[in-house]
């Protein structure tokens, strides 16, 4: 996986259709699941910048190619979430957190669970 750089959006769109579907699919199976009305050849485009990135790997079944992810989307959230953190928060949860909160983007419910989420995870 390229550890440099996050996904486009676009790209991003193509692996969340592919994290939702059981592997191997097809680009037709893809391009049912993306959000976006994009035509037959830009979910190939996107396919193959993402099989030559090491998102996906890609095989060939008589006439289609059949992709399987290699990045779980656990493992690209918990590394985008870092780096996210470190980039607009100095590496501080905290100050995510009290951004979220003075912006009035946390409820009392998201509270609660982020509570119940640390305490479960004894910090």
């Amino acid at each position: 996986m390229d550890k440099a750089k996050r996904l486009p959006d676009a790209e991003l769109e193509v692996m969340q259709a592919v994290w939702s579907l059981e592997p191997p699919i097809t680009a037709a199976q893809v391009q049912q699941n993306v959000p976006s009305d994009w035509k037959a050849t830009s979910v190939l485009t996107f396919l193959s910048r993402l099989c030559d990135r090491g998102f996906l790997s890609c095989e060939k079944e008589g006439r289609q190619n059949l992709y399987t992810p290699l990045v779980t989307r656990e493992a690209y959230l918990q590394r985008e979430s870092r780096s996210f953190v470190e980039r607009l928060c100095g590496g501080s949860v905290k100050n995510l957190v009290a951004s979220l909160s003075d912006a009035g983007a946390l409820t009392e419910n998201d509270l609660d669970e982020l509570r119940a989420f640390l305490d479960a995870q004894g910090r």
